[in-house]
C-alpha cells in the first residue's frame, strides 16, 4: 500500500447497540487510537534475556478530541442521564438605582426566561469599601431599607438609594433547556463508533478515503467541562475497547477495522 500522511480528522459516528445513530459530529479536533499489547517475562538462567513471554490481555484504547460540549458526549463518557424541560439558572447583577427606572434585571429578557417569584435579594454596596446592606423587599412603597420588584424584575427603592449601586442575587427559569444528571453510580453503555476520514497519499497527492470502525466501545475516563478566559475547550472522550458481539457486518467479530480506499 502506499504511504499515507496523517492530515486533518473527518466526522465521528456513534450508534447505540440497537444500530440507531445517536450522535454525530464534524468538528472534531483529534482522533486518537492506542492499540496496546504486553508481554508478561518469564526469566530464567544467567543470560538476563527472558525464554518465555505470557501474552496479557489486550489494552487497546481510544480518545476523541472535540472542542465543544455536548449532553449527548456526558451520556457517552460519563453514563449521565439527559432531561429536556424547565430549569432555573442562579443569577448574580450589579447596577444602579436610577432616578427615574430604577433597576431592571437583565438575564431573563437577555436569554428568554422568567424571573422566579421570590428568588431576588438585594443589598446596598458601598462604593468605598465594598460592604453589603441587604434591603427588604416590600409590596409597595418602600422606605430607604426596602425595595420593591415587578414581575418583569423592574427594582426600585426609596429616592435616598437614588444612584447608589445595588447587588441582586435571584433565580430565573427557562423553558425548554437541558438538564444533564450524573449520579454517583452511573454506568455509561457500549455503543460503536465510526471514524470516516481521509489521508493524502504521499506519493501522487491524491484523496485517500478512510474508515476506522470500533464494533464495540466503552465510553469512561475524564470528560473536561472547563472555562477558561478567550481559550476554547476541547473535550477528551476517553474510549475502553470492548470484545464486541458477532453480527452479520462482523460476522468474525473483530474488534476494531481500519480501511482505505486505496
Amino acid at each position: 500500500m502506499e504511504p499515507l500522511v496523517f492530515d486533518g480528522v473527518g466526522t465521528v459516528q456513534v450508534y447505540e447497540t440497537g444500530g440507531k445513530l445517536k450522535f454525530l459530529d464534524d468538528k472534531i479536533t483529534k482522533v486518537t487510537l492506542q492499540l496496546q499489547f504486553d508481554w508478561q517475562k518469564v526469566m530464567g538462567g544467567d543470560s538476563g534475556y527472558a525464554f518465555h513471554y505470557t501474552a496479557q490481555d489486550l489494552a487497546d484504547k481510544a480518545s476523541i478530541e472535540i472542542p465543544r460540549y455536548s449532553d449527548i458526549l456526558a451520556e457517552l463518557s460519563q453514563g449521565a442521564e439527559s432531561e429536556k424541560g424547565t430549569v432555573n439558572f442562579d443569577e448574580t447583577e450589579q447596577g444602579f438605582l436610577d432616578a427615574t427606572n430604577g433597576y431592571t434585571l437583565k438575564a431573563p429578557a437577555k436569554f428568554g426566561g422568567t424571573l422566579v417569584a421570590a428568588s431576588d435579594k438585594v443589598y446596598l454596596k458601598d462604593k468605598d469599601t465594598g460592604k453589603l446592606t441587604e434591603l427588604t423587599r416590600a409590596a409597595a412603597t418602600p422606605t430607604a431599607e426596602q425595595y420593591v420588584i415587578t414581575a418583569n424584575g423592574k427594582i426600585t427603592s426609596d429616592s435616598a438609594n437614588d444612584d447608589k449601586q445595588i447587588v441582586v442575587t435571584f433565580k430565573w427559569k427557562k423553558e425548554n433547556a437541558t438538564r444533564s444528571m450524573l449520579s454517583g453510580k452511573r454506568r455509561p453503555k457500549p455503543f460503536k463508533l465510526v471514524h470516516r476520514f481521509s489521508l493524502v497519499d504521499d506519493r501522487d497527492g491524491k484523496e485517500v478515503p478512510c474508515q476506522l470502525t470500533i464494533w464495540k466501545a466503552l465510553g469512561g475516563g475524564t470528560l473536561d467541562v472547563s472555562q477558561e478566559r478567550k481559550k476554547p475547550t476541547s473535550n477528551t472522550l476517553s474510549l475502553e475497547i470492548m470484545e464486541p458481539d458477532i453480527t452479520p457486518e462482523n460476522p468474525n467479530g473483530y474488534a476494531v477495522e481500519i480501511i482505505f480506499g486505496i
